[in-house]
């Protein structure tokens, strides 16, 4: 009796000494960062991804969430996060990527370039989409896939409603880090004033700026209706959310890890997509409710004739190749 107490002591002794039952090892933990607030269709697209990651892994890799600037605060911070390891895991919209990392994506911000989420998401799944993925990948990243978006962009302001063109003039207007966002508001006879994530609730709460755009689910999960007046259905841009993970923190995995890695961000993406219909139609709730009056913008066309100088700008940026290239894909995904 005695002997075989001292064999099951030993082999429980050799259990831990080892990690486990077969030799287990301690869970590998990586970090997502994102910039928005609890609810955003991003947050909830990650949780989906740590969740299948978790189960494809079998409990190896374990996906953490830290949201709301946690980690590094605005777009640019978090994709040189991810640049340089300090991150793991971000999702990362089409502006600042394409204002400080690849010009291409510049050309994705167009406003009242696209017509539906559904065709920029095809033209996102198709080969353009991916070979702009592929441009990233030499910058220290590796792109997994286009989720949904920040979804439609639209004016928020304290000043007034947004109808034509002419209400926008005069007024300051905050506008991601992005040229074509610059451009944009300039060419409305607005005054565009780039500004990090971060000091946005303060800067509306005091006036320092009359206004911004947003999607509805950003200004709803950040809480921006507790400091906005109005709120006009423009949908003049949808800045696409591609997904990125360190490139050396993947490579240092094996093969079958990788794999599951990708699987676990397609379905992330994948959720992104499905939350971010989803939950639009409750955010225009939230925001009548806290009393932000909601307007839609009839004459887009009004708008569209002022935006020639801004196509021509980012042409020129991107190229007439690359341009011709996207609109012939647009076209074919209407």
């Amino acid at each position: 009796m005695r002997r075989r107490c001292e064999v099951v002591g030993g082999i429980l002794m050799l259990l831990v000494l080892v990690g486990g039952p077969a030799g287990a090892q301690a869970p590998m933990y990586l970090k997502a960062g994102t910039g928005v607030g609890v609810g955003n269709p991003q947050n909830e697209a990650l949780y989906e991804a740590a969740r299948v990651l978790d189960q494809k892994s079998k409990g190896r890799i374990k996906l953490e969430v830290f949201m709301a600037g946690a980690l590094a605060k605005g777009e640019g911070a978090l994709l040189e996060g991810a640049q340089i390891g300090s991150i793991d895991v971000v999702g990362i919209g089409s502006a600042p990527i394409g204002g400080s990392f690849e010009p291409l994506y510049q050309a994705l911000d167009l406003p009242f370039f696209w017509s539906s989420r559904e065709q920029i998401w095809r033209v996102m799944d198709g080969p353009l989409g991916q070979e702009l993925l592929r441009k990233m990948e030499g910058k220290g990243v590796k792109a997994f896939c286009f989720g949904g978006g920040w979804g439609f962009r639209n004016m928020m302001s304290n000043k007034r409603p947004i109808y034509v063109p002419e209400d926008t003039r005069g007024q300051t207007i905050r506008v991601q880090e992005s040229p074509t966002y610059i451009a944009f508001m300039r060419a409305l006879g607005a005054n565009p004033v780039p500004m990090p994530w971060g000091e946005l609730y303060l800067a509306m709460k005091q006036g320092t700026i009359d206004g911004m755009e947003l999607p509805t689910f950003t200004l709803t999960s950040d809480k921006f209706f507790e400091v906005t007046k109005y709120y006009s259905l423009t949908r003049h841009s949808y800045p696409p959310i591609a997904y990125f993970m360190n490139m050396k923190r993947y490579l240092s995995l094996s093969a079958d890890l990788q794999k599951v890695v990708d699987e676990s961000m397609r379905v992330g993406c994948e959720a992104h997509r499905k939350i971010e219909v989803e939950k639009e139609k409750a955010d225009f709730e939230i925001m009548k409710k806290a009393g932000v009056q909601i307007n839609e913008v009839k004459d887009i066309k009004a708008f569209q004739a002022l935006m020639q100088a801004v196509y021509a700008s980012v042409e020129q940026k991107v190229g007439k190749e690359f341009m011709a290239r996207l609109h012939t894909a647009a076209q074919a995904a209407k």
